[in-house]
């Protein structure tokens, strides 16, 4: 009995395997549903008013596109060209996304006789893969046409007079308030230019516009002061007539107020933290410290992080006492700030760190009779013995560093040696033979710099290791020369010879017959900048107070100096 029991068994699971195993087998060869994400973005494929539309007078606008949608902050990220007024406590148009369509319900009336743009592909985007919208940006009109107005222009960065492509330029009604638009930034219409930074913006309204451009790739339409590469023109350019000649320069400056951030105690010294770079300061003691009198005070500011000024605990100051000072600082384009704060600091020392040093690059490594070298310390120095500072010349002779010979930066961590060699002076240098292509060998004279241990000390007693750097004395027979007139009613300028880096490799200033010496044979351009009266440095202007940056002039031509051959005629006229 059990033996026919088990055998049902084994009967009955053996049909149901047999009816599973084509079932399992069918599931198992079955490929997947959907395939790989549609990434691809929406398109525009209808709009109401249609493309090129006239006479349109509606309130409502729709956008059309061949998949579902969603929208991101499209208050700043849809433009419509011009600017629609603005209504009070509300939005200039409300919105709604329903499947595959965008509509916008103007809360304000469109101008008449005035052609419009919509700009969406910022705001829209799939609503799976989030991928931005692409498309014609719809465009239609008010009146019986469409604007016939239409600017070109071209981006070049100033100090280059080189292309910048990928720019954002902005057109600014005349008619709005400019603090309006500087403050909230979006603009009557815009574009981005090119690769070569060719820029056009079309169906444009009959008046006049300020222009502003910048590289920044934020949504904000404003310009990023400390980061951004910007331009403008002081005044509105007239569009009543089409323009195809705009030329807009890009600068960098940070016209930022120069603001203290803060003030923090460390062991043994104190931190003063600015919103930018700073050029110039001052430290100066208000109060004295025990029968001492005022102390002086020690401090760096590294051209690393131009932001901080450390000031050392060199006083004898415990945690909790306190040294009222009055600090002055001053940023590159003038700003400045004075304030007075109470330095202290935290309980300890620093680890004492060698006194080291870098030299300040050079964009030739050959030099000329007048010799001009920086040295850069990590700590200010507290005593110099310049009799530790000599050239060294063959048979153990030596020039001696004179005094006026070198000069030392405000808080004594920057050495500068400027020292004219004379015709005596260059025949007791050392000769190098040189190998050269295929002219045979080349005699070179070298100037060597000596700066003996303990030449500089810091503040902490640290002193530095011998520095010892060789320089090739330029040959004038495997130079050449380059000079021409300037022709100019200004009185102040400076022309600069720029090598295919647009780095400086000379300068002449306020000479209206100039004449560039010992030239090392290459390829290089030239550009003059107008400097105002009384300025030692270039003004790259204020656009907060719309002051345009001082002219640079550039030669047109690229000039290429070979050995012994004087380059003549390169002339400027302004």
């Amino acid at each position: 009995m059990m033996l026919k029991f088990i055998a049902a068994i084994l009967r009955l699971f053996h049909f149901r395997y047999v009816l599973l195993v084509p079932i399992v087998s069918c599931v198992s060869v079955q490929e997947p549903e959907g395939g790989p994400p549609d990434e691809s973005p929406p398109k525009l494929v209808r709009t109401f008013p249609e493309g090129g539309a006239l006479n349109f007078k509606r309130k409502i606008i729709r956008l059309t596109f061949n998949k579902d949608i969603a929208v991101e902050n499209p208050y700043n990220n849809l433009l419509i060209m011009p600017k629609l007024d603005q209504p009070k406590n509300k939005q200039p148009y409300t919105y709604t996304v329903y499947e595959k369509t965008l509509q916008l319900k103007l809360n304000v009336p469109l101008k008449k006789e005035t052609t419009y743009s919509i700009h969406f592909s910022k705001a829209v985007k799939d609503t799976h893969e989030g991928t931005k919208a692409t498309g014609e940006v719809l465009t239609f009109s008010t009146g019986s046409f469409i604007d016939p107005i239409t600017v070109k222009g071209k981006i070049k960065a100033l100090l280059t007079n080189k292309p910048i492509g990928d720019v954002r330029v902005y057109l600014y009604s005349a008619e709005r308030d400019p603090k309006e638009w500087q403050e909230k930034g979006i603009p009557d219409y815009y574009t981005t230019a090119d690769q070569d930074g060719n820029f056009t913006i079309s169906c444009i309204h009959l008046g006049k516009y300020y222009i502003r451009a910048t590289t920044g790739k934020d949504n904000t339409y404003k310009i990023d002061y400390e980061k951004d590469n910007y331009g403008f023109l002081k005044n509105p350019i007239d569009l009543n007539d089409a323009r195809e000649d705009i030329v807009l320069p890009l600068i960098t400056a940070d016209v930022r107020d120069l603001k203290l951030l803060r003030s923090t105690p460390q062991k043994g010294f104190f931190e003063i933290v600015f919103n930018k770079a700073i050029t110039n300061y001052q430290v100066i003691p208000l109060q004295t410290v025990g029968t001492k009198g005022k102390p002086a005070i020690y401090s760096f500011l590294s051209e690393q992080s131009p932001k901080v000024i450390a000031i050392y605990n060199t006083f004898g100051l415990l945690e909790g006492d306190t040294l009222k000072v009055k600090l002055k600082a001053e940023d590159a384009l003038h700003r400045s700030l004075e304030k007075n704060i109470l330095i202290h600091f935290k309980e300890g020392k620093t680890d004492k760190t060698s006194l080291s040093y870098s030299l300040s690059p050079r964009v030739l490594p050959s030099i000329l009779p007048d010799f001009t070298e920086s040295i850069v310390f990590n700590k200010p120095i507290k005593e110099f013995n310049e009799a530790l500072i000599y050239f060294e010349c063959k048979n153990q002779q030596n020039i001696a560093l004179k005094q006026g010979e070198w000069t030392w930066n405000g808080n004594r961590t920057k050495l500068t040696i400027r020292k004219h060699f004379t015709p005596e002076e260059i025949m007791q240098f050392a000769i190098q033979e040189e190998e050269r292509d295929h002219k045979g060998k080349s005699i070179k004279q070298v100037v060597a710099l000596q700066i003996e241990p303990g030449a500089c000390m810091a503040f902490d007693q640290s002193t530095h290791k011998k520095i010892s750097q060789t320089y090739p004395l330029r040959k004038k027979d495997e130079t050449g020369t380059i000079s021409g007139i300037v022709e100019t009613t200004t009185a102040y300028f400076i022309i600069e010879l720029l090598n295919q880096k647009d780095e400086c490799v000379d300068a002449i200033r306020n000479a209206k017959s100039y004449q560039f010496k010992m030239i090392m044979p290459g390829s290089y351009r030239m550009r003059l900048l107008v400097l105002n009266e009384g300025e030692e440095e270039w003004s790259p202007g204020d656009v907060l107070q719309n002051i345009e940056p001082n002219p640079v002039i550039f030669y047109e031509k690229e000039i290429n100096v070979i050995e012994n051959w004087d380059v003549t005629g390169v002339d400027f006229k302004f």
